[in-house]
């Protein structure tokens, strides 16, 4: 029998919202870690053209540099799996916000990792087999999992 603490070979599939992509790749902020397992291939990201699109938007809006504008774009599309969700989901009080719980669904994401507090409030923190988590919750995770 396998240790607890021993990492299993099956990798998590994770959705990130659209402020935290902000955060981690602009701001340097803890998404940064997410993003650096992405890239080690011990974490599968999961967007969606939509997300995608409201990303590109923010970062225009903030008036992110082109260049830093190219990397996240970039990183989405070389680094994600892109999905075009089938399901439509009206269940959060925000729904502009239905969208991310969409591609969780369709994803079969095991973490929607995000700080929206209408996606947060959701029953259980939770939707469908997606745990809704913020990012401060998600790295202790990963350590104990032995991923970090």
């Amino acid at each position: 029998m396998m240790p607890s603490s021993t990492p299993t070979n099956t990798m998590l599939n994770v959705v990130v919202d659209t402020n935290q992509f902000l955060s981690g790749f602009i701001y340097h902020g803890m998404l940064k870690t997410v993003f650096d397992l992405i890239l080690d291939n011990k974490l599968t990201l999961y967007v969606s053209p939509a997300l995608k699109a409201e990303v590109l938007e923010k970062l225009q809006y903030f008036e992110v540099d082109q260049q830093a504008q190219n990397e996240v774009m970039h990183f989405m599309e070389i680094r994600g799996i892109v999905i075009e969700p089938s399901v439509k989901v009206t269940v959060c009080r925000d729904p502009e916000d239905n969208f991310v719980l969409e591609l969780a669904e369709e994803a079969q994401a095991d973490y929607l990792i995000t700080r929206d507090k209408d996606l947060l409030d959701l029953p259980k923190q939770a939707w469908k087999n997606t745990k809704i988590i913020k990012p401060e919750d998600f790295l202790p995770l990963l350590r104990k999992m032995n991923l970090l």
